[in-house]
């Protein structure tokens, strides 16, 4: 045989040599990744029907894996990981992933009750010995779902376009908190968002959109599942009627997180631009009896925490009907063209020195003829409730104050009120303060049963007692007190303390 013959069969059995040595380190080395994997799996109380690996190409599949954590159950067809780096597991045994792709999944939540082996869970999450780290994430398309009780019953469904995060990172430590891993959040892009906020009531948003902490939302809306007349035929007490439908909200430098089990969320400025707010009561049904808390209270005692710096409101409508007569249509009163700007609203650190004032600037066309503009402030920390608030109102006349009037208290009246000024101070038991009204030839006329035709004696007797001695009325300033049931909302009280001071004016 010839030597260079002898050379090439050489070199042909140590490429064969070296080929099968590489099959079997390949094949060794994917078995010890899927294992690893697996194991991980299991530790972190995961169900999977597959993990299949390729050491070449440097990948893994996870096929419909399914984790179980503090009784929420989520769901996913395929996961596909990328870039593996594969001496960090021979060297760390921790596993670090260049690319996490998923494409189009179906992310089921059930709210599972707690059960016994939710311990066995905490226990696994303990002897999470590994870390995971995955450097770029990207869903593409799916969807996420949260179910009530069962498959039938949804609480949210949104439709994802794109996900992008980086730095994600899993261990024993995470895997404990609410969120079981660690992140920094680059894209979050859904759309088709629909949540099912009680027996009455559902929300809808067009786009959800978080970019490098900014926030857009667009297209909210808090929806009524009733008419106004099956509204009442679902509840036993007075329970509000709302219609919102906000054009969008953006947040400059929005963050969460949760802190001692509590959602937290912060941001510098928030702009809400474009909203319709329309509220309906019907008084006809029995009255709910609880302690209504002021907002500072309700701000204060929040499930969250919350810290929003600054909030800038535009462009808005609201409208607020009162149905107090069954044989008659509610009383109405809006307010277009609101604008208005709000500072400080937090309950983070509430025993800190100098805890900022919560302040409210608002101005809008009351009626839609007569300019109203209101200044209120209250600390949040306070725990007696103090608050202040001031305003002003320009001209209103008897038409537009008898679309409330006539309806609600059967009274119409005529003339006008040119001018209001009032400035009250109270607490969560008492305000008073001062009020000035000016008006012209303001008289009223009391009506009968029906709501039509006027009562002439007594509409006689009250306009006996209405001051008109002259064209042009100017009241001083009154001293106006008053004690509040704190079974009505503030609304109430603001609007018993300006009646106080108008009967005042009048008598």
């Amino acid at each position: 045989m010839k030597k260079s013959t002898k050379i090439g069969i050489g070199v042909l059995v140590g490429i064969l040599i070296l080929a099968i040595s590489l099959l079997l380190l390949n094949n060794y080395l994917e078995k010890k990744i899927k294992k690893g994997i697996e194991d991980n799996l299991d530790n972190a109380n995961a169900t999977y029907e597959k993990v299949d690996v390729k050491l070449l190409d440097r990948s893994a599949e996870v096929i419909n894996a399914a984790i179980s954590i503090n009784g929420k159950l989520l769901k996913v067809d395929t996961i596909k990981l990328n870039n593996i780096q594969v001496i960090e597991y021979i060297q760390n045994k921790n596993i670090v992933i260049g690319n996490l792709n998923i494409a189009n999944p179906v992310v089921k939540i059930y709210n599972l009750p707690d059960k016994k082996e939710d311990s066995t869970s905490q226990k696994n999450s303990s002897g999470f010995k590994n870390k995971i780290t995955i450097k770029n994430v990207a869903v593409n398309g799916g969807s996420l779902e949260i179910f009530e009780k069962d498959s039938s019953s949804h609480r949210l469904f949104t439709k994802i376009r794109d996900v992008k995060m980086e730095q994600v990172r899993i261990n024993s430590g995470t895997l404990k908190e609410t969120v079981p891993f660690n992140y920094d959040l680059i894209l979050l892009n859904a759309d088709s968002v629909f949540y099912d906020l009680n027996d009455v009531q559902e929300l809808a948003v067009g786009d959800f959109v978080i970019r490098n902490n900014e926030l857009n939302i667009r297209q909210l809306q808090i929806l009524p599942k009733y008419s106004k007349a099956d509204h009442q035929k679902h509840i036993t007490n007075e329970l509000d009627r709302y219609q919102l439908k906000i054009d969008s909200i953006y947040m400059d430098s929005f963050s969460w997180s949760v802190q001692n089990d509590s959602l937290k969320i912060q941001n510098s400025l928030t702009k809400i631009t474009g909203f319709d707010f329309q509220i309906y009561r019907d008084k006809l049904q029995p009255d709910v009896s609880s302690q209504k808390p002021l907002y500072s209270k309700m701000l204060r005692e929040l499930p969250i925490l919350v810290q929003l710096d600054s909030m800038n409101i535009s462009r808005g409508y609201l409208k607020y009907e009162e149905r107090l007569h069954a044989d008659r249509p509610p009383g109405v009163v809006d307010f277009s063209n609101m604008n208005a700007t709000v500072s400080q609203i937090s309950n983070i650190d509430m025993n800190r020195e100098n805890f900022p004032k919560t302040v409210i600037k608002a101005n809008a066309d009351f009626m839609t003829t007569a300019p109203l503009s209101v200044t209120w402030e209250f600390d949040i920390s306070d725990t007696s409730d103090k608050f202040k608030i001031s305003g002003s109102m320009g001209g209103l006349g008897a038409e537009q104050m008898n679309k409330f009037l006539k309806p609600a208290m059967n009274v119409e009246a005529a003339g006008q009120i040119l001018d209001m000024y009032f400035n009250f101070a109270g607490n969560d038991y008492q305000a008073s303060g001062d009020m000035r009204l000016e008006y012209n030839d303001f008289k009223i006329e009391v009506l009968q049963k029906d709501g039509q035709k006027k009562n002439k004696v007594v509409s006689a007797l009250a306009n006996l007692i209405v001051k008109n001695k002259a064209i042009n009325n100017k009241a001083s300033y009154n001293e106006i007190s008053y004690t509040r049931d704190q079974t009505k909302s503030f609304w109430n009280y603001l609007w018993n303390l300006v009646k106080n001071g108008a009967l005042k004016t009048f008598i």
